[in-house]
């Protein structure tokens, strides 16, 4: 057994015995081998890097990942000892094609089509990164001033160029990045800004502290005592420590935020609930739960994933793909695929939990995320129940408009726009945004509009990570989603549609029960509109029981 190997093995049976760190904390496998391939690397060790490229193409990593670790890490440690980490990874492939062992090459990076100018997609990758709104114009104040070429080559080449590349996660990229500074050692002011990315993209302080770890068997002590001050003044700065798993607890609801991939490679952000007295030796229920359209974990999903789990469950609340901490690159791009995907991909993620049955695992949809939910349901026979609140059929509603008000023609006058829009947006110029909720409301806006408002626009409901814009291009797609034309192949999954009886919306699940099969119910609540649904207690009052009863009858 490698050394590294053998003190994994001794700190999880440490941890275990404690009992203070969980599964999801653990770093997997996979991202211990991404952690000791970019420190060998990067230290030029190849004597050691070539048994840990063995161990990362056992571990489940493809080649290409692997390929993509060392191109990365360039970047940090310069070329000469990213090409002799390239040379070394082939010997080993030809070895063992010699051996007659076969590796998965996985998928190839995706084409980059956005044509705007690499400094600003840099720049958007960057700010995305650091949760933050990205600035207008060019940087320059500090080493940006000094040397204006530096951050042109930064902007442009690391972020556009490396960051862009969908082959790695963020949460991936940074762990190689990492672990390349920590073990090169004297680069502590660039440790803590990757480290505050990392905790950014999903990354928990307990795995960082776990590549510290690695850091200190592998490389030396002294780098890992370096990398421990960084990481320790990082988390008193967030006001976390590594015994806070950066979580919090909601009235005995443990809250940690974790991370996964989807389909497409992109990185999905959530908050996983863990109900009051968990026990970590049990098998629970678990209930994914989607935001609406334009919504973000941090509103309604997550207040329902708090109080499904406060009812016993595991839940998942997550930020869809090119929303919140979740990666998707443009920004606001809702894609129906993606949305259906993120579902599916919060599934792959709790059926590899060791405390969730995967034979139990529900979804429930809110608004928008309705319409998703009973789509990913049709094709992943995984989900075992489905419920929905407020449910909104987003492919029908920019189709026809809310109460199926448009007519033939306008909507053909805007698929010609969306086209001529698309064709600017490829010639460079500037993305065009949708704010779907007005910052200020005027005596000509619909009751509607002014209970979404009330919502998003107030501190009632409203976040910083919830802008409520989307790309315009993205009204196409949208109009292309019919969510329940093969609803009724749900069955006998049961299908559960909550409404309020005031909602303007409740007519998406009036249609959607009727071509569902058995078992369906459609459950009114009175007097409630589409919003009151979200949040308002008397009506999560009925809403959760409901909800509470209907999973513990089916997921069984």
């Amino acid at each position: 057994m490698r050394k590294i190997d053998l003190y994994i093995g001794i700190i999880i049976l440490l941890l275990g015995v404690s009992g203070n760190t969980n599964a999801q904390d653990m770093l997997s496998k996979k991202q211990e081998k991404i952690v000791t391939i970019s420190a060998f690397t990067a230290r030029g060790d190849l004597d050691k890097l070539k048994p840990e490229l063995v161990a990362g193409l056992e571990a489940g990593l493809t080649v290409n990942e692997i390929k993509e670790v060392l191109v990365h890490l360039y970047a940090y440690s310069g070329f000469p000892r990213s090409l002799r980490g390239l040379q070394t990874f082939m010997s080993v492939l030809d070895e063992r094609k010699t051996a007659g062992i076969s590796d998965n090459w996985g998928r190839e990076a995706s084409p980059i089509t956005d044509t705007r100018d690499k400094y600003e997609r840099g720049k958007d990758i960057l700010s995305e990164l650091q949760g933050i709104i990205p600035p207008e114009g060019r940087a320059t104040a500090g080493y940006a001033g000094f040397s204006p070429e530096i951050e042109t080559f930064l902007k442009e080449h690391l972020f556009a160029d490396i960051f862009e590349r969908d082959v790695l996660t963020y949460a991936q990229r940074e762990m190689v990045t990492v672990s390349v500074i920590a073990s090169l050692g004297g680069l502590e002011p660039m440790l803590n800004s990757h480290m505050n990315l990392s905790l950014n993209v999903g990354i928990t302080p307990q795995q960082l502290q776990q590549m510290i770890n690695i850091i200190e068997v592998n490389i030396s002590k002294e780098n890992a005592d370096a990398a421990n001050v960084v990481l320790n003044e990082l988390l008193q700065s967030k006001g976390l420590s590594i015994d806070t798993e950066l979580t919090e607890m909601v009235n005995g609801v443990k809250v940690v935020k974790v991370s996964f991939p989807n389909r497409f490679y992109n990185n999905v952000v959530g908050n996983l609930c863990f109900p009051p007295n968990y026990d970590a030796n049990k098998e629970y229920s678990a209930i994914v739960i989607g935001h609406p359209f334009g919504g973000v974990k941090e509103q309604t999903s997550g207040l329902h994933a708090l109080k499904m789990a406060e009812l016993g469950y595991i839940t998942l609340a997550f930020d869809a793909t090119h929303y919140g901490e979740s990666g998707g690159y443009p920004r606001y791009i809702e894609s129906p695929e993606a949305r259906v995907e993120d579902f599916s991909a919060a599934v792959d993620f709790l059926s590899n939990h060791q405390n969730v049955d995967a034979n139990r695992i529900g979804v429930v949809g809110i608004c928008g995320g309705g319409g998703y939910s009973v789509s990913a349901a049709q094709i992943d026979h995984r989900i075992k129940a489905v419920a929905t609140i407020s449910m909104y059929d987003m492919g029908r509603a920019r189709r026809q408009g809310l109460g199926d008000v448009l007519t033939y023609e306008q909507r053909m006058k805007t698929l010609d726009d969306i086209g001529e829009q698309r064709t600017k947006e490829f010639a460079g110029q500037a993305k065009k945004d949708i704010v779907a909720i007005p910052t200020q409301l005027s005596e000509n806006d619909t009751e509607n509009t002014r209970e979404f408002f009330d919502y998003y626009r107030t501190p009632r409901g409203g976040h910083p990570n919830s802008t409520a814009s989307y790309s315009f291009t993205s009204l196409a797609p949208m109009m292309n989603f019919f969510p329940f034309v093969q609803i009724e192949t749900i069955s006998p999954r049961p299908l559960l549609f909550i409404v309020g009886e005031r909602a303007v919306s409740a007519y998406f699940s009036e249609d959607a029960y009727s071509r569902a099969a058995e078992p369906k119910e459609l459950f009114v609540i009175p007097n409630a509109s589409h919003v009151d649904l979200y949040d308002k207690p008397e009506y999560q009052a009925i809403s959760l029981l409901k909800l509470d009863s209907f999973f513990k009858q089916y997921l069984k």
